[in-house]
């Protein structure tokens, strides 16, 4: 059920920004007259979506918990925002507020498909500039182990915090999405890391949004779960 809601959410907020992209392109090339017969045709499709992307959203947040990263809630304020622009703006025929609109819901579009509001990782995941630390290897992990693994593990606790602790919780036992719990995972080191950077199923990859060194401690943090 959990997924059920979270690709109905997606499916209502690309329904709802196709629907206004339609009226806003009658808007701004003048075809009013087709757009008061779509809008009274369809007059109920914005209130409708909207309250459908309230509730699949507030489920979600719900969900998460306290858990819930910062973007499902402004996604939310904006939806409260967008509702009553939209239906002001085609009624009135005003392309400064149907501008508004769709702009406010491709961006709402965009922070759902990034989970972001800055369509980029949070503070937590920027780019370490701090002295390099060696990479977890297969074949010198317990050199690592006793050298490094200390800053390894950290960097690999502040990863998991910022990007796992939503649906695996903070235990890894949370199993939002029907994730694994973690602390029952019988894989190695080396499948861990593959898993992350590939993702599965509502996880995604992050092979391009981690490091490979912060992968790897991540993977090396899982075993701290357990």
């Amino acid at each position: 059920m959990e997924i059920g809601i979270l690709h109905s959410h997606v499916t209502i907020v690309t329904l709802f920004l196709l629907f206004l992209l339609f009226k806003s392109i009658l808007l701004f090339t003048n075809k009013n007259q087709l757009l008061n017969k779509v809008r009274t045709k369809f007059k109920m499709a914005d209130p409708i979506l909207g309250v459908l992307m309230l509730a699949t959203g507030g489920y979600l947040l719900y969900l998460y918990g306290a858990e819930a990263p910062t973007y499902l809630w402004v996604k939310l304020i904006i939806v409260l925002l967008i509702i009553p622009i939209g239906i002001v703006a085609f009624k009135k025929e005003n392309k400064a507020m149907a501008l508004i609109a769709l702009l406010l819901t491709f961006y709402i579009y965009g922070v759902s498909e990034a989970g972001s509001l800055t369509f980029s990782k949070e503070s937590t995941l920027a780019e370490d500039t701090s002295d390099p630390q060696p990479e977890i290897s297969m074949d010198d992990q317990p050199g690592i182990i006793s050298q490094n693994m200390e800053n390894v593990l950290e960097t690999g606790k502040e990863i998991y915090l910022a990007e796992c602790k939503k649906c695996h919780g903070k235990d890894g036992k949370k199993g939002l999405f029907k994730s694994p719990d973690l602390t029952q995972s019988k894989l190695n080191l080396e499948e861990r890391i593959a898993w992350i950077k590939k993702g599965k199923g509502v996880m995604p990859a992050y092979k391009d949004q981690l490091s490979e060194s912060d992968i790897e401690a991540v993977a090396a943090y899982l075993d701290e779960l357990k």
